[in-house]
This record gives C-alpha cells, sequence and structure tokens, in this order.
C-alpha cells in the first residue's frame, strides 16, 4: 500500500550553478547536503510526468543494483525565481534531482566495455531497459575514472513521457530489448541481476514508490499501476537478462 507525503527526507537547494542547456531543461544546482544535483523540475520543457518517471525508474533501479544515477528530491523553495532556461522560472516545490558526476560526456552507445568496471555496470542497463520498458536510452562516462558509465535520463521509459495505466497495462508483456551487443557482459553480474529480479517484492516496490511527492500530479492509483506493471515483468525479464549469459 503506497504511503505518500510531502514531509521528504532529502535536500533543498541553496544555489543555482548552471543553466539548462540540454531539451529538457535541468539544471545544477548546490544543496544543503553539500552536493550538487541536475534538477529537473515538473516545468521543465518535456512534461511534468517526467520527474515523475525518472524518480521511479531510477529507485526502483536502484533496489535491484543498477549503475544508475543516485536520485534525490530536491526542494527549490530557496532558488524560487531562478531563471532555468530562457523564460522558464523555478517554481516552488520539488524537482527530481540526479547527483551530478562529472566531468562526464553524455551517450548513446554502450562503448568502452572492457575499461573500469563497466562489463558489470553496462549490464545493469539491459536488465534495467527492458524491465521498465525503456525509450530514448543515454547514459553518462565519467572521463575522469578510466569512462565508468552511469545509466541516466528516464524521462521516456515506463512506456513513454506520457504513460497512463492504460499503456502500462497494455505494454506489460512486451519485451523492450535495449537493441545493442551484449557481447562481454559479466556473466554473474547478469545471473546476479536475474536473482535480484525474482526475489525483488511488490511492498519494495510500493515503498520505494511512496517516495513520489504527494503535490506531484500524479495519482496513487497511477503509481500502483507503475508498481504491478514493474511487479508483473520481473520473472520474464530475469529469464531473458539471464539467456544474456554467454
Amino acid at each position: 500500500m503506497l504511503d505518500r507525503t510531502d514531509q521528504t527526507a532529502d535536500v533543498s537547494a541553496v544555489l543555482p550553478l548552471r543553466q539548462s542547456t540540454g531539451g529538457s531543461g535541468s539544471f545544477l544546482v548546490a544543496a544543503d547536503d553539500g552536493k550538487r544535483y541536475w534538477c529537473k523540475p515538473l516545468n521543465n520543457q518535456q512534461g511534468p510526468r517526467v520527474p515523475i518517471t525518472e524518480q521511479i525508474v531510477a529507485r526502483f533501479g536502484a533496489l535491484i543494483g543498477v549503475a544508475v544515477c543516485e536520485p534525490q528530491l530536491v526542494l527549490l523553495d530557496g532558488i524560487v525565481g531562478y531563471e532555468f532556461r530562457a523564460g522558464r522560472f523555478v517554481e516552488p516545490g520539488w524537482a527530481h534531482g540526479s547527483l551530478a558526476v562529472q566531468p562526464v560526456l553524455e551517450t548513446r552507445a554502450l562503448e568502452n566495455r572492457s575499461d573500469d568496471d563497466n562489463r558489470v555496470r553496462q549490464a545493469g542497463f539491459f536488465a534495467l531497459h527492458d524491465w521498465l520498458a525503456g525509450s530514448d536510452a543515454q547514459w553518462l562516462y565519467d572521463t575522469s575514472s578510466d569512462n565508468m558509465y552511469f545509466s541516466h535520463d528516464h524521462g521516456f521509459y515506463l512506456t513513454g513521457p506520457n504513460w497512463t495505466v492504460d499503456t502500462l497495462q497494455q505494454a506489460t508483456a512486451a519485451e523492450f530489448s535495449l537493441g545493442t551487443d551484449p557481447g562481454g557482459l559479466d556473466a554473474h553480474e547478469l545471473q546476479r541481476l536475474a536473482e535480484n529480479l525474482e526475489a525483488l517484492t511488490g511492498q519494495e516496490l510500493e515503498s520505494s514508490a511512496s517516495k513520489i511527492p504527494l503535490s506531484w500530479p500524479v495519482t496513487d492509483d497511477e503509481l500502483s499501476a507503475a508498481v504491478s506493471f514493474a511487479d508483473a515483468r520481473r520473472e520474464a525479464v530475469a529469464a531473458r537478462i539471464r539467456a544474456l549469459v554467454p
């Protein structure tokens, strides 16, 4: 059962650092925990459903150990009025926050598999994309640490940026293959991901989805549909991930 609130335990923005330059309208802030976050507010350029999707996918991905950029809810009340993109201004309330990893480059190609521990990290991207109906897949790689990859920008997952209860239900049995070569992925990590998917419980998913602020424009029924979607897909996706083991 969902148990949402607006009294979250996450962080507050204290200083805007960089305006948006991308299509989504995310911007960089310094927060009161001493860290920096890329923030995607409800009035971003892609629509108010996108920050909701970002939170769900990153939090669900973390439950099975995928290398996502750490998600946070970032309270924007302290920087209201900041022009984060030409003609768009910060409004009060929570934004989706993604822990900043720098220096990084954004890519749509899963390369450098032999660098760092990318054979392990990239295995998780195959699992996440199939499990949560990935689309418009994008990643970051840290150029200061032997090209360490992170999954980010999940706003078009869950069947699309304007997903509904119906679109989720209609896609429950569908396969969302990443469509790129799985050669060289770590066999032990693929097995671990499959086991984690199988062991995950609906209660854990509900607890994670309950982090979505009550003030955000998504109903409990819609969030419950996202939980049911993820829960119903676990075993089939686990089987497909095992099938990638060389």
